[in-house]
């Protein structure tokens, strides 16, 4: 009885990675690898976070410039105090043609107002821009947890309410003081039969968009429980 030799059908590999099959043909073997994940278009990366950094520097800047800096430097100029007159007016041809209008906006210039008057004109324009300044950087500091892998630190539930604060509360009160600082300051002048009711319109957008942050911070506090919770388990 005569043996054989045994021959695998097991392709042999080469070094290269190729491989030889029972045909000696030589062949390429294939190579499968993982790459890297295609890139989330709407996630919000380092660049868009230090994009809207640079937004909101840009914000509180334009504020503290309109709101402070612009006054002081009309101030040191003698420039006028220019507040706005909101007033009912009649309009008769338009009465004739049955077309509707509303009040009408005028500018005054107070020439050569006094100190006081200065000042109180600053009062409105200097809490404007300290509101600003404050929600920019209560959104800057919540970014920089954010890019820390930390979004649900308990701080940013503050942060998230301050800002809704700004919206809700402190955007009507500057409205408010807009209206009383130019009521005060044109008081006192005659306007002859032109009637100057105390105008005020209510901020709804900044005020909607408050609620909508203060829900925001009531969602950032269940993340933050929850993150306490996971922490305690491990």
């Amino acid at each position: 009885m005569t043996d054989h030799p045994h021959h695998s059908e097991r392709p042999d590999r080469t070094p290269e990675g190729d491989r030889t099959d029972h045909t000696g043909q030589t062949q390429r073997s294939a190579r499968t690898g993982s790459g890297p994940p295609p890139r989330d278009l709407l996630a919000f990366d380092r660049f868009d976070r230090w994009g809207l950094v640079v937004l909101l520097g840009a914000v509180a800047l334009g504020a503290i410039l309109a709101g402070v800096v612009e006054p002081l430097a009309d101030w040191a100029t003698g420039a006028p105090l220019t507040p706005e007159v909101v007033s009912e007016v009649t309009v008769p041809p338009l009465d004739a043609a049955g077309v509707g209008y509303g009040p009408a906006t005028y500018g005054v210039d107070l020439v050569d107002p006094s100190a006081g008057q200065r000042l109180l004109d600053l009062v409105p324009g200097v809490l404007g821009a300290v509101l600003v300044v404050l929600a920019c950087w209560c959104i800057v500091l919540l970014l920089r947890t954010v890019a820390a892998g930390d979004p649900f630190a308990p701080v940013n539930v503050v942060r998230l309410r301050v800002v809704a604060a700004v919206l809700v509360l402190g955007v009507p009160v500057v409205d408010v003081l807009e209206s009383l600082v130019g009521t005060v300051l044109l008081d006192g002048l005659d306007f002859g039969s032109l009637a100057l009711p105390f105008m005020l319109d209510i901020p709804w957008v900044p005020m909607l968009a408050g609620l909508v942050v203060a829900m925001l911070a009531e969602a950032f506090k269940t993340g933050s429980r929850l993150r306490d919770d996971v922490a305690g388990l491990v």
